[in-house]
């Protein structure tokens, strides 16, 4: 899980101005960094391994989504569990065979 981070907040200009300390704060810390224009949050400076966690984590959260989507249905179909991988094991096989021939 993504860990509480503090977020620093610069308008548009202090960030064009110190550009490469607000990375180097940004990757060094791995401190977000919101950058405002008119007051308007418009982009966030993060640290690449800290982007990295955070699409990794959406996925997992995506995952684990789809896997809790797919139980309720295999319950509500009364299949049982060696069924349910047997047909998911069926679809793996024909999406590879659709893939790669």
């Amino acid at each position: 899980m993504v860990q509480e981070r503090i977020i620093s907040t610069i308008s548009a200009t202090q960030a064009r101005v110190h550009f490469g300390e607000v990375i180097k704060r940004a990757y060094v810390s791995q401190e977000p960094v919101v950058v405002e224009k008119d007051g308007i949050p418009v982009v966030v400076v993060l640290s690449f391994p800290y982007y990295e966690q955070l699409l990794q984590e959406l996925k997992l959260a995506r995952f684990e989504r789809l896997s809790r989507m797919a139980g309720l249905e295999a319950e509500r179909q009364g299949l049982t569990e060696e069924q349910l991988e047997q047909e998911i094991e069926e679809i793996r096989e024909r999406l590879h065979h659709e893939t790669y021939g």
